[in-house]
């Protein structure tokens, strides 16, 4: 409706105007003399290894949404689901659309695939779910490694352990509600094996997060920022919370005001904290066109089929 649209433009002119007045307030909070001292003696060799592990860390998180999409029989070529991935993603961290891009990628796939709303939706809220709730894990681990005694930390671990081991041994035993087909627990779980498949990849998204605040860490330690990695879990938790918030795009500002202040905090500067943040959201954009530049070359090339009748 020409509302619907109105209130659209008008939301992302207000995401657009907030991400400005954050960003700018930081620059000005923040000496620029630090900042471009920061930027200037980072250390290139490692901020390019970051961008191959980002790299890396997002072509297992497709792997991981078409692990998803397959558990409820929605099949789709893995290029062309990787791209609809880059394109969504690029999509919430550059346009400032009221459109996110995970409804891009629910509306893709089910125009390409044939599918069902509810499954295509479901798969998303898995794939988006298993990774909060490994960030999560993390995250207070980080807190525990960190502000706590090791001994903490290290029965945590070992909790955490133990209940993956029973669920893995429980999961396939425990019995599966018997609902009817159209019935609306069938669109939140569609059988056991989507059951054993969430499980699966929550699982594969602890790996993942890893890798994915090692990318982080490797990034703050080409800026010249020595905190340890179990810092970085807890103050990348702490910001993922943060960016919960649609109020700017992608993120910016939020995203590198958090690093700043933690940081900052962590016996780091706030000018470092900031440029972290500006690196890691640089860095997830070169990811997501870097696979797209990929996936193009691929099909230019012959090697593969990607694009779909439905256009």
């Amino acid at each position: 409706s020409r509302g619907g649209f109105l209130q659209g433009r008008l939301f992302s002119a207000i995401r657009a105007a907030v991400t400005l007045a954050i960003v700018g307030g930081l620059v000005l909070k923040l000496s620029p003399g630090d900042l471009r001292d920061t930027v200037a003696g980072s250390d290139p060799w490692l901020l390019l290894a970051a961008a191959a592990m980002m790299f890396a860390v997002q072509a297992l998180v497709a792997v991981k949404w078409a692990v998803l999409l397959r558990a409820r029989d929605v099949r789709m070529p893995f290029l062309r689901l990787a791209r609809v991935h880059c394109i969504g993603n690029l999509m919430s961290n550059v346009l400032p659309t009221a459109v996110g891009g995970d409804v891009y990628r629910v509306y893709r796939v089910q125009r390409e695939a044939n599918a069902r709303a509810a499954d295509v939706t479901m798969s998303v809220l898995y794939e988006r779910a298993t990774g909060y709730g490994a960030m999560t894990c993390l995250g207070a681990l980080g807190a525990a490694f960190h502000y706590g005694h090791a001994a903490i930390g290290l029965l945590a671990l070992a909790g955490g352990a133990a209940a993956a081991l029973a669920l893995m041994y429980a999961l396939p035993r425990l019995p599966f509600p018997a609902v009817r087909h159209d019935h609306f627990i069938r669109n939140l779980l569609a059988d056991r094996r989507e059951m054993m498949a969430v499980y699966q990849m929550a699982v594969f998204s602890l790996l993942i997060q890893a890798l994915y605040i090692s990318t982080i860490a490797l990034a703050g330690r080409a800026l010249g920022i020595d905190v340890s990695w179990w810092y970085w879990a807890f103050s990348t938790w702490v910001v993922a919370l943060v960016l919960l918030l649609p109020v700017t795009i992608g993120g910016l500002g939020l995203r590198e005001s958090g690093y700043s202040g933690l940081i900052d905090s962590a016996g780091g500067t706030a000018s470092q904290g900031a440029s972290a943040g500006f690196a890691l959201g640089l860095l997830l954009i070169v990811s997501y066109a870097a696979g797209l530049l990929l996936i193009e070359a691929a099909e230019r090339l012959g090697m593969v089929e990607v694009h779909s009748s439905a256009g």
